[in-house]
């Protein structure tokens, strides 16, 4: 009897670690969408408010999510004290910041720290063609991370029961 409850209890923990294997991959395209959903605003606010980078950083920082809103905020300040640091320093230190605790895939994390060099010291409508160029390369990262969760979320699941029923025959 107490063989079978821990078959039992082995099998549902590998279904478990299926679970959470294929909420990571979700979680980390949720955090893609997130950024994505970032930039556009940014872009929004440098075109149409026509707001210095500063100044479109506070107007952002009201409308995002944790981290990024942080994030913002503090290049709102660091800018706004005008210490004589350049805008690609600021965002670089700040993006690397919010970046630690995302799951963001490496490529997706280097964009967003290599984005303050290519915004910083353009016209509003350079700005925004850049970051235009930048929502671009995360919606095909996007693109392939839903296929990709949509094929290993399936593998994931399957290995991890199969695993599961293989322990369980072992121990039988």
């Amino acid at each position: 009897m107490l063989r079978l409850i821990g078959i039992f209890c082995l099998s549902i923990g590998c279904m478990g670690v299926g679970w959470s294997w294929k909420d990571r991959l979700k979680k980390r395209l949720e955090e893609s969408y997130q950024a994505r959903q970032a930039l556009m605003l940014l872009q929004n606010e440098i075109m149409y408010s026509r707001a210095p980078l500063p100044e479109a950083c506070l107007q952002l920082a009201g409308r995002i999510p944790e981290p990024y809103r942080t994030a913002f905020l503090r290049i709102h300040k660091e800018m706004s004290a005008n210490n004589g640091v350049a805008f690609d320093t600021v965002w670089k230190r700040q993006m690397e910041e919010c970046a630690k605790g995302l799951s963001l895939p490496a490529e997706e994390k280097g964009w967003l720290l290599e984005l303050g060099a290519c915004v910083g010291f353009m016209d509003s409508r350079t700005q925004a063609q850049m970051l235009e160029q930048y929502i671009r390369r995360l919606d095909l990262s996007i693109e392939k991370q839903e296929r990709e969760m949509a094929d290993k979320g399936k593998v994931i699941l399957c290995l991890s029961v199969m695993g599961g029923l293989m322990v369980a025959i072992i121990l039988l």
